[in-house]
């Protein structure tokens, strides 16, 4: 039985981009009849969440007594145009623009756990890397492969990793190797502490010389956003309490399940929901 009150009092910062997920919602027409595009008819419905860092950290809130969030200057917008029907995301217009208020400062140190989601959008420089790596007591870290940076926003730009959690491609990406055995990969990147996940594979994990390979806990899938951000960010501070990895690996399972099943950020992953799902 996993004892969740043993991270409660932790005192938790996230760092990471700040995004906008915006979703549009139409119905599919057909394809054009002039063009080799898709037609859709706009329904005025829409939605919009905080993501990035921001929803990240709502799940940490689920479990820590104490969250702060670090965002960067430049902020991501993604308008997502989405079929309203079943839920399939068409096609997505990105759009950077300023943060309107000043950018917070805050004593890495002095934080139990700092939990990192990098998503390439330019808040983790070089000088905010190396702080983090030489300040942070705890530190977790996601370096997310997307479509604006794929194959430059790799984990090993990070020279200290307490406990790493990125997916198969990000994984690969990072140890140039295409091919071989998952383990072979992970040893190639050389962390103590690893998940990587793998979709409807579930995921596998490394600690101590040994190797934890579990099942995914669902096939139902509303929405796979941020289910990688979920698994990370509820499992983190577990990683710091010094749980087994077999316990992290079936958290993390848990907790890209639930989120899979929610549409957007319309809500987060918490304590009572992980407890009835594990």
């Amino acid at each position: 039985m996993i004892d969740f009150n043993r991270v409660r009092d932790y005192k938790v910062l996230l760092v990471g981009d700040g995004i906008t997920d915006e979703y549009r919602y139409v119905t599919p027409i057909g394809k054009s009849i002039k063009d080799d595009t898709l037609s859709t008819k706009y329904d005025s419905h829409r939605e919009s969440f905080h993501g990035g860092v921001w929803a990240a950290a709502e799940h940490v809130k689920g479990f820590c007594s104490q969250v702060d969030v670090m965002v960067g200057d430049k902020i991501m917008l993604n308008r997502r145009y989405v079929d309203k029907t079943y839920m399939r995301k068409l096609f997505t217009v990105h759009h950077i623009h300023d943060l309107k208020e000043p950018i917070k400062e805050y004593d890495i140190g002095s934080y139990d756990l700092v939990i990192v989601t990098d998503f390439g959008h330019g808040c983790l420089t070089p000088e905010l890397i190396k702080r983090l790596t030489s300040e942070a007591k705890f530190l977790a870290v996601n370096a997310q492969t997307n479509s604006t940076n794929f194959g430059f926003n790799l984990i090993t730009k990070y020279p200290r990793v307490d406990f790493v959690v990125i997916d198969e491609i990000e994984a690969r990406l990072a140890a140039h190797d295409r091919d071989s055995p998952i383990e072979d990969v992970i040893l190639k990147l050389g962390f103590n502490k690893i998940i990587v996940t793998m979709g409807n594979l579930g995921a596998i994990g490394y600690d101590h010389g040994g190797f934890v390979r579990e099942d995914a806990l669902t096939d139902k899938v509303v929405d796979t956003i941020g289910a990688g951000d979920a698994f990370l960010c509820v499992t983190a501070p577990f990683a710091k309490a010094g749980l087994p990895m077999r316990d992290l690996v079936r958290i993390g399972n848990a907790a890209g399940a639930i989120k899979v099943g929610i549409v957007g950020h319309r809500t987060s992953v918490n304590r009572e929901s992980l407890e009835k799902y594990l």
